[in-house]
């Protein structure tokens, strides 16, 4: 059985799967055959569109594991043919602690202590604001969701999260159904995205949605980008709608140098990096490991997704 990997797999995983009886394959997505699709029965991706230009060629296929939560960019006919499952869980501890970094680096001020210290400048009159008493919302109430609001709420911050149906979930003090949003932005000193891209979610944030929310608030998105379109984005900081925003995602990646992004005073641009630590790879082959044990037992797997829900 062929494993076709558009991952570079350290040595050490590349002799875990074949120590399983099966033949381990890397190609660049940028290279990727007729022939290579043809052959795969199993395959490793993050689930960029760039693998999936041609589904059709997947012949063989009995089943895909992305290495990553995102499933917005594998299409239909992918999930048509085989099993898909993906990393689902892996990012919860280094998304929750990144968010509540930028949270803290925003209200103790830490940018303008670096600018100051570049500027051998001492200022004792520095400000800063403590987050205790503060109220935050949190779309998206799974894994790094649950994580961070665990985090928040040992900072005495108030956590109320919002899912589908506002089922309760742990950790957080109340959690309310999405449709009930707009209504409560109001209340919300931090909101924080973390939903997935779905047909549901895409645009959800629109214009009237920020109206809705404290000139005081801070908007964290390390979610999707395209929960908000660039038009929105930048409606909200040209016009100071809210107080800041911290933004890790966006719509089209990576930005440009001359994104209008990134001439705004009262935002936080990180490059997509809230993931990124060297534990991802090896939490991510883990789930890839168990499933494929399960796949070889004809046991049910973990993390399927289905095309419809997208997660």
């Amino acid at each position: 059985m062929i494993v076709l990997s558009t991952i570079n797999l350290h040595e050490k995983y590349i002799e875990d799967i074949e120590k399983e009886g099966l033949t381990y394959k890397f190609v660049k997505s940028s290279e990727l055959t007729k022939a290579d699709l043809n052959e795969a029965e199993i395959m490793i991706s993050y689930g960029s569109s760039k693998d999936f230009k041609n589904p059709e060629y997947l012949t063989k296929i009995k089943w895909l594991h992305v290495m990553s939560a995102g499933m917005d960019e594998v299409p239909k006919e992918v999930f048509d043919k085989c099993i898909v499952t993906n990393s689902s869980g892996i990012h919860k501890i280094q998304m929750a602690e990144y968010a509540v970094g930028l949270i803290l680096q925003f209200y103790k001020n830490l940018n303008q202590a670096f600018e100051n210290q570049k500027a051998h400048f001492w200022d004792s009159n520095l400000k800063s604001e403590e987050i205790s008493g503060k109220t935050a919302f949190i779309l998206g109430t799974g894994n790094i969701g649950t994580r961070l609001a665990k985090l928040l709420s040992a900072f005495d911050v108030k956590v109320i999260g919002f899912n589908t149906l506002g089922r309760e979930v742990n950790h957080f003090e109340k959690t309310l159904p999405i449709i009930e949003l707009k209504n409560r932005l109001g209340e919300a000193d931090i909101v924080v995205n973390i939903l997935p891209s779905t047909n549901k979610t895409r645009g959800l944030l629109d214009i009237q949605m920020f109206e809705q929310m404290k000139d005081s608030a801070l908007f964290l998105n390390i979610g999707r980008g395209d929960v908000m379109t660039d038009e929105t984005m930048i409606e909200v900081l040209k016009n100071r709608i809210i107080r800041h925003m911290l933004l890790d995602v966006f719509n089209e990646e990576p930005l440009k140098e001359d994104s209008v992004f990134y001439e705004f005073d009262n935002v936080t641009i990180t490059p997509h990096a809230s993931s990124k630590t060297s534990e991802y790879i090896p939490r991510a082959y883990k789930i890839f490991k168990d499933n494929l044990l399960s796949l070889k037992n004809d046991q049910s797997m973990n993390n399927v997704v289905t095309f419809e829900k997208g997660y």
